[in-house]
């Protein structure tokens, strides 16, 4: 090996081994800055469970002051009004002045329902219509008992949904009362509009209920029964507090 050749080996084998040291304290001690934050921010306890993941190469992003695909797995916590969810968070570059002006890139949410809690979110989104709920062939199967003809008739409705715009959308495909061969119609015309949220085609404005900064895009429905919330946030999500504020319809 020339001499010439020799110091540049050792030169890159040094800088090799710094950088990949780099890398390995990055995936050491990011994940457990991140997830004590993730804590904090959420009100859990200390020993609460709390996934951090960084994809890429950590070390070549942090050069940037930023770190790349960042992803956060929060299992059972109150994302959403008083029910638990699983809350999954993601984002193509995170900065680490996040909290003191940085700007979140590609960020997004999901928060995922399982079936038990699902009622109380079926009665979220029917703003109190039906007071159960699964998931059945795609759609939302609910459930009402209702006062009609002098008797408790139990009505099942299936309802498609859909986001537009950060609203979302909810069409009823099918409904049955119990017992009894009634028409939409009917079944409006004796229960009178106490059944709207789940009878009526309907637009369901949800961005009072949810951080300014964040925005729903979507409703995912699996065939375990469970519901999946997908919401974008903005890149000022963490650094402005009018972001977290709750929106307005």
């Amino acid at each position: 090996m020339g001499r010439w050749l020799k110091p540049v080996v050792v030169s890159v084998v040094v800088l090799a081994l710094i950088v990949g040291a780099a890398e390995l304290a990055l995936r050491l001690i990011v994940p457990g800055v991140v997830a004590a934050a993730v804590r904090q921010q959420l009100e859990l306890s200390a020993d609460h469970p709390v996934e951090v993941s960084l994809g890429g190469f950590a070390t070549a992003y942090a050069v940037t002051g930023r770190l790349g695909q960042v992803t956060v797995a929060v299992e059972d916590v109150e994302a959403i009004e008083d029910f638990p969810a699983d809350l999954l968070l993601s984002a193509d570059a995170v900065p680490f002045d996040l909290l003191d002006g940085g700007e979140l890139s590609g960020a997004r949410a999901e928060v995922t329902v399982g079936k038990e809690q699902l009622p109380a979110a079926i009665s979220l989104l029917t703003g109190g219509a039906a007071d159960s709920g699964k998931v059945q062939g795609g759609e939302l199967v609910v459930g009402r008992t209702a006062q009609m003809f002098g008797t408790e008739l139990e009505l099942t409705v299936d309802l498609a949904l859909a986001v537009e715009d950060g609203d979302v959308l909810i069409e009823p495909t099918g409904i049955s009362a119990a017992g009894f061969d009634l028409s939409t119609e009917q079944i409006r015309e004796a229960a009178g509009d106490s059944l709207d949220g789940i009878l009526t085609a309907h637009t369901v404005c949800v961005r009072d209920r949810l951080p300014a900064g964040v925005e729903l895009t979507g409703v995912r429905l699996s065939t375990t029964g469970s519901a999946t919330i997908e919401a974008d946030l903005s890149p000022t999500l963490a650094s402005d507090p009018a972001q977290r504020n709750p929106g307005t319809c």
